[in-house]
């Protein structure tokens, strides 16, 4: 099952959450995530959280409407973001499009995307997107398809990612080996339809950005 998950982060252009809207089979709400869908007219399934993001006439518009809402302390071990996300798991999902996942609060963004692991993990498709970036967590293989004007960033995860091969990109690699916190895989591009990239050992962030 197809999940959108839409956090309180930045999202501005609302033709992109509609799009995504329309992908997706379940529709969750992360807290203000919900202020978000319905300033587009939109409506989610499933609004989670601890609520003190949302605007309160747009808390009593979801229960008008019959939106399933589950509601959580402000004091609690987990971000709202990481129950939502769990919850698609437990719902069934198979692919999962997280978006308003970043913005101003680096620890937020940054916490997000590492929760990318967890899907990983349990073998389901998850990747994050807003306007700019899509950002996927990768151990073995990816194909992207080409966008125009959109770059890709390749970051190691672990000590090393080794046997690294790029097919596609405009710098390409064989065999490589990409040390943590050494930004050698930022900024290829596209010279292909598609890119591919494959290694043999380690866990690698696989960004496509544009300006």
């Amino acid at each position: 099952m197809k999940v959108l998950v839409v956090g309180s982060g930045s999202i501005r252009d609302k033709q992109f959450l509609v799009e995504r809207y329309k992908w997706a089979e379940l529709v969750i709400a992360v807290d203000g995530g919900a202020s978000h869908l319905l300033s587009a007219n939109l409506l989610p399934h499933i609004a989670i959280g601890d609520f003190d993001s949302i605007k309160p006439a747009d808390l009593d518009g979801l229960d008008r409407k019959r939106v399933e809402i589950i509601t959580f302390p402000e004091k609690k071990d987990s971000t709202d973001m990481e129950l939502a996300l769990d919850l698609a798991v437990k719902r069934g999902a198979t692919e999962v499009l997280i978006i308003g996942a970043t913005g101003t609060r680096l620890d937020h963004s940054i916490g997000n995307v590492l929760y990318l692991y967890n899907f990983l993990d349990k073998g389901i498709t998850a990747w994050i997107e807003d306007e700019h970036n899509k950002i996927f967590m990768v151990k073995d293989t990816i194909t992207l398809k080409k966008q125009e004007n959109w770059k890709v960033s390749l970051l190691s995860l672990t000590p090393t990612v080794e046997g690294l091969t790029t097919k596609g990109l405009y710098y390409p690699l064989k065999d490589a080996v990409f040390k943590f916190g050494s930004c050698l895989g930022v900024s290829n591009e596209f010279c292909e339809d598609t890119a591919s990239v494959t290694f043999k050992k380690g866990l690698l962030l696989v960004l496509m950005t544009k300006e």
